[in-house]
Formats: structure tokens, sequence, C-alpha cells
């Protein structure tokens, strides 16, 4: 009989690790680690039609890293997501930037610890090199460039500035980034009511009914905060669990921290995850119960 090699007990251990999570949570678990990219749409898609060949459980439970990616890109996820399950939860070991945030906000419930972080909305771009960089920092120093232009009341004194702006400023692209923020708090204030806020009936401190557009204006709020370039400044800031349930954003989130056990099973999988397929040169990927898609 052939011994049984390093790749079969690897993946024998994470789905071992993928069921603990499962059986903790109630639900079906998947485990994604990329960017929000093509073909990350399909490969999902693929990932949890395989899950629901057996499965009828009616929550899933994404265990969620990324740097961030395509407005578009997590459209297509969740309607993946909703096609096939009532329920949907984020759970956040590390961290979701970005695209990776709008994605955590579709969810009926997040959850984190003190470690994990969400990031402001950046859009990404095309750089020259062919990779995907963060907008944040186009839209903040154009802002800027204009502003002392605008607030100057001699041309001469901003000449600087108006060739640097001329020379290094497409008009089409900053449209395009612009957009892409907008379409980031469009999703979030359509997917906050309608999911994350669904059961939200009375007002925490006094306890008065909550109505639809009292959702609409609250998850806005929410959006146009996370989308703030001048307030986060940096693609890669992080905003832990506490700020997000503080007073500025009063996001509903739960500490999976508190629950030892859950929390070993999280950190067991995600981080045997990470380790296992980086040594693989799997840069992204998407695994389940029925096995992993690599992505990159």
């Amino acid at each position: 009989m052939e011994a049984i090699n390093v790749d079969q007990l690897s993946h024998s251990v994470l789905s071992s690790v993928n069921d603990d999570v499962a059986q903790q949570m109630g639900g079906d678990v998947v485990l994604m680690n990329a960017s929000m990219f093509p073909p990350l749409d399909d490969e999902f898609r693929i990932s949890i039609e395989n899950v629901r060949e057996t499965s009828k459980e009616n929550h899933l439970i994404v265990i969620l890293e990324t740097n961030g990616g395509l407005m578009e890109t997590v459209e297509r996820l969740v309607a993946v997501m909703r096609a096939h399950y009532d329920q949907v939860s984020f759970v956040i070991p590390n961290y979701a930037y970005s695209a990776g945030t709008v994605l955590a906000l579709s969810g009926d419930k997040i959850y984190m610890d003190y470690y994990s972080v969400l990031g402001p909305i950046d859009p990404q771009y095309l750089g020259s090199d062919g990779t995907y960089l963060p907008g944040h920092g186009v839209l903040s120093k154009y802002k800027q460039l204009t502003d002392q232009i605008n607030a100057s009341k001699n041309s001469d004194d901003v000449r600087a500035e108006l060739a640097f702006l001329i020379k290094n400023f497409d008009p089409a692209q900053l449209f395009q980034l612009e957009q892409a923020v907008e379409h980031g708090i469009t999703l979030i204030t359509e997917w906050l009511p309608k999911y994350k806020f669904k059961n939200w009936d009375k007002t925490t401190t006094k306890r008065t009914k909550v109505t639809p557009s009292m959702k609409i204006k609250r998850a806005k709020e929410i959006a146009r905060t996370l989308g703030d370039a001048s307030k986060w400044h940096s693609h890669g800031r992080g905003i832990p669990m506490k700020r997000l349930q503080g007073d500025e954003l009063k996001l509903a989130v739960d500490d999976f921290g508190a629950n030892k056990n859950l929390s070993t099973a999280i950190r067991n999988y995600h981080g045997l995850a990470a380790d296992y397929f980086a040594k693989s040169n799997m840069h992204g990927y998407v695994h389940t119960s029925r096995g992993v898609r690599r992505i990159l």
C-alpha cells in the first residue's frame, strides 16, 4: 500500500478544519484568499455549485482575506452567494480591503476579532507595468492640486502645480476612479438595508422603531465615511473592529475571538491554508469542503 504524502495529509487536515468551523457556525464554509479580479468570480461559482450538489444548508460562511479589486467582480460574487443561500456571514481573520470591505458589507453578519481589519473604499487602476494600483493617492493628489490652484489669486504662483496637473493627470482615469468609489458606495447603500439591517427594528438608545428610510440613511453615512479618501489616507489603512463598532460608523460586528473554540478553529483553518498554499506557490485560491480552486 502506498504511504500517504504531504499533500494528501494537508488536504485532509484542511477538510477537517473546514468541517470544524462549519459545525460551530452552522453552515457551509468557503475560504477565499484572493484579489477581487476575474477569474475569481468564475472559480467561486464553480466552487459553490460543487458544494451545493450535496449540501442542504441555507447559511454560507465566507472566511475572507483580500487586498481588494473590482466592484464588478464583487457584484458577481454576491450574486452567486445569494442565488444559493438565504444567509451569508463573513469572517475576517486578518484583513479585507477596499472592494473586500464592500463584499463583507453585503453579509447578514460580520465576524472579526481584535486583530482583524476592514479598509476604506479605494478603487483600483491599471498601472503602466500591468499591475493594479490603489487609486486613493491619485484622487487625493488631484484634489490637493486643484484646491491650491483655485485658492491662488495669481496664476504665476501656481505655475508648477499647473504644469504637474497637465502632465500627470488623465481626465478619463480620474472619472473612472471617481465612478468606482461611487459604485462601491451605491452597493453598500443597497446591501446594508437589504441584508445586514434586515432585522434592525429598534434603535439602541431610544428604542424607537427603525424605518426603511432610516436604514438607507445609515447605510449612506457608513458608505460615505468609508469612501472618504481624505479621512483614511491609505489603501492599506486598517479599520479595526472597535472603530467599526464605535460612534463614527456604528456597525454591528460579532467578535469571534470571544469564543475560544471558534477562534481556534478559524485561525487553524486560515493559518494552515495560508501556509500550505503559499508553499505550493498558490497566491489566490478558493477552498471548500470539496477541495481547492486556484485563482493565481
